[in-house]
């Protein structure tokens, strides 16, 4: 839907979701994951990016629950919050096939088969996140495109309150 004669401060307004989303995943899943697996921290430091992802999403979480003024910036957050839903779904996904691999591996008596099966197995596991992240990439561009244009989709718009005047929405 296109919601005619948004201010421009409620634009930024509804900008703000979609770009700590992004910064999200730049930076926890893009630049932080890579960055702790070359320096050889161990599976443990996956875990720092992983906490720090779910604290934004935390954050975001509440700040959509929060309730706000004006329906399109509402909405916009509550897109957001929608879009971790599926990045959420890929941390199960792939914690699933972790555990999956740990107990695969588990069999294994020579120890070099077991580094190696472990090995691959991470590196297949942590592919369902890495597609959504890439996925998310796009829905967040888009989002902040629809934002900066004044767009929110109808279905975010449901969940939020309808005190909206009619005279502000065409479609």
């Amino acid at each position: 839907m296109i919601m005619v004669g948004i201010p421009d401060s409620l634009r930024g307004q509804a900008k703000v979701p979609h770009n700590l989303f992004m910064l999200n995943l730049a930076l926890f899943h893009l630049l932080m994951t890579p960055a702790i697996i070359a320096a050889g921290v161990g599976e443990l430091g996956i875990l720092l990016p992983l906490a720090l992802s779910l604290t934004v999403m935390a954050y975001t979480w509440r700040r959509a629950q929060a309730g706000h003024d004006q329906p399109f910036v509402c909405a916009h957050w509550q897109l957001a919050v929608r879009r971790y839903r599926l990045l959420l779904i890929a941390y199960a996904v792939t914690a699933v096939l972790l555990l999956l691999g740990w107990l695969l591996t588990q069999g294994a008596s020579d120890p070099n088969m077991r580094d190696i099966l472990q090995t691959v197995l991470l590196r297949i596991a942590v592919m369902p996140v890495v597609l959504m992240v890439m996925v998310n990439f796009y829905l967040e561009s888009s989002a902040i495109f629809q934002a900066t244009n004044g767009e929110v989709p109808d279905s975010a718009l449901r969940r939020c309150p309808a005190d909206n005047p009619p005279s502000l929405t065409t479609g």
